[in-house]
């Protein structure tokens, strides 16, 4: 890119989306390509089918780490019914002591591959001096046919598995350390990319033409690669946010980031307007800023993306975090510090948006050496896909690649032996459950509980043929704390009617019926329960 398409790039970054690129999106009437459900923007649809994400998925190495052998792990995947692997196509980590690595995990990281097992877009050559990690370095021009090859055949196989796959072109580099195994850092290409880059966060701005010329080369080259699939969807970055985004007036930055990732989203309408499908682009609305003088009240970026009709899927991390969420701003703890009740108030401020929205990445424990949260993802998935979220990933850090089944064979690096078996299956109780509804038909239960529920969270949808999944968990399990059997008495407000109700335990999927309630339409009707941890109930109208 020279300076005078530079220039022309930070200009259409500026304008209105309106003017920029407007192909149109994917339907159900024209192919099977995973899209948004025409009616209802809080489910996809795939062949055919209403869909939302439940998933458990490692730690997105799946298709750069030659080690890992997908074959196992998307075997256990299909088994146990996890609809989606998030896959990054260009960023790794390390495994070697370095300070940027994951220290609990070490070569248990499965996006932390061997130097010599990385598997690339790029091709090393001979004759030119080592990069960083002493390998050969990268020509930026010479793309490498085996990764393109590997990365098709774990899509294939994912397809023939019913699976989604979202798939994340970039990452935040995060520091100089991981930075330093990108083949754009200047001593890792002979192409002279990144040759004046000091500041890592320039790979996440429009700031250096050579990056980002690159970028749009790898952009353009992945998505006609990949239109072939139906089962794919494109995010633009992962956590996209400059030197930790926890700084006073940062205002500048973000709409460094905001224009990079919808210039890329601009790219890829560009593309695909001259081939066959059309995929649904998403962006991981994770850049966090502190108010001026308070160092609590925090926001993200989304507002912008929301408005950008080139981009289909607002993604977020870790929204149990984020609390007394009010407007698009909130006070954010950083995980493990999430609070039950949450992710339903999160979702409410942003009803007035019609995009579906994904969870896809929450903290799953183990890193920092925490302990695993199995229970909490349980709770967070059932609020997230029972308050209108689209897709719940959590990020299963039992499949590495000495264990690709993700169930403790191996020790990871301080030496604990995970297994995911559980929460897997536990979501499958959910999943379960989701199939007996209308899912095309399905939303937030606004105003079905009467006031709030000191001591617990609680999220509640219907299907409006008379249908309500109700939720309650009791906030003890996010502060990872023993729960009590109580009782506990909730006020309903419900259309008139006669109503069946049967309470489902998330942790056995076993089933009570309880009495049936009537309620006149006017006052509040009681409903008395009594668990330990969580409980969904269901009602039908009779």
């Amino acid at each position: 890119m020279n300076v005078r398409r530079y220039i022309f790039c930070i200009a259409i970054a500026a304008l209105p989306t309106h003017v920029l690129f407007s192909a149109p999106r994917a339907t159900s009437n024209l192919s099977n390509v995973f899209s948004v459900h025409p009616e209802n923007h809080r489910v996809f649809l795939y062949r055919g089918e209403p869909v939302k994400i439940l998933t458990s998925a490692e730690h997105y190495g799946a298709v750069v780490n030659g080690d890992f052998d997908y074959d196992v792990y998307l075997k256990q995947m299909e088994r146990t019914r996890q609809n989606m692997p998030r896959v990054f196509a260009f960023y790794r980590e390390t495994a070697d002591g370095s300070p940027g690595d994951i220290r609990s995990m070490v070569k248990a990281n499965s996006l932390a591959p061997r130097t010599s097992a990385a598997v690339l877009p790029v091709q090393r050559v001979p004759g030119h001096g080592k990069a960083l990690y002493g390998l050969d370095k990268f020509d930026l021009n010479k793309w490498n046919p085996a990764y393109f090859a590997r990365f098709k055949d774990f899509l294939r196989k994912c397809a023939a598995r019913g699976i989604i796959c979202e798939v994340t072109f970039f990452s935040n580099p995060y520091s100089t350390y991981r930075y330093a195994l990108s083949p754009c850092h200047r001593d890792n290409n002979i192409k002279g990319v990144g040759s004046t880059v000091e500041n890592p966060d320039v790979f996440m701005t429009l700031d250096d033409p050579s990056i980002v010329a690159f970028q749009e080369r790898l952009v353009r080259k992945l998505v006609t690669e990949l239109n072939e699939f139906d089962n794919v969807y494109f995010e633009i970055c992962n956590e996209a946010n400059l030197s930790g985004g926890k700084l006073d007036s940062l205002e500048n930055e973000e709409r460094k980031i905001i224009a990079w990732q919808r210039y890329h989203a601009g790219v890829i309408r560009q593309v695909e307007k001259s081939l066959p499908k059309r995929h649904l682009i998403a962006v991981n609305a994770h850049f966090q800023f502190r108010a001026s003088g308070n160092s609590k009240r925090m926001r993200n970026d989304d507002e912008a993306y929301f408005r950008d009709p080139n981009i289909d899927i607002i993604n977020y991390h870790y929204i149990s975090s984020k609390t007394n969420a009010g407007g698009w701003w909130f006070e954010y703890n950083g995980p493990p510090r999430g609070r039950a009740g949450q992710i339903w108030h999160f979702l409410r401020q942003r009803d007035e948006y019609c995009k579906p929205i994904i969870y896809d990445e929450t903290f799953s424990g183990v890193v920092r050496r925490n302990p695993e949260r199995y229970l909490v993802n349980r709770a967070e998935a059932w609020e997230m896909l029972l308050s209108g979220g689209a897709g719940y990933n959590n990020l299963d850090w039992s499949f590495t690649p000495q264990d690709e089944t993700g169930s403790g064979r191996v020790p990871i690096g301080d030496g604990r032996r995970l297994d995911g078996r559980r929460l897997r299956e536990w979501f499958n109780i959910l999943r379960q459950l989701l199939a007996e509804c209308d899912l095309s038909n399905l939303s937030p239960a606004v105003g079905v509980l009467a006031g709030k529920i000191p001591g617990y969270g609680y999220a509640a949808s219907t299907d409006s043929h008379g249908r309500y999944l109700l939720y309650l968990v009791d906030e003890q399990v996010y502060f990872l704390k023993p729960c009590e059997d109580r009782k506990l008495e909730i006020s309903l407000s419900l259309p008139p009617g006669r109503y069946s109700a049967v309470t489902l335990y998330p942790g056995d999927g076993k089933r009570s019926p309880l009495h049936a309630l009537i309620s006149n339409g006017k006052s509040s009707t009681t409903l008395s329960l009594r668990f330990s941890e969580d409980v969904a109930v269901i009602l039908n109208r009779i």
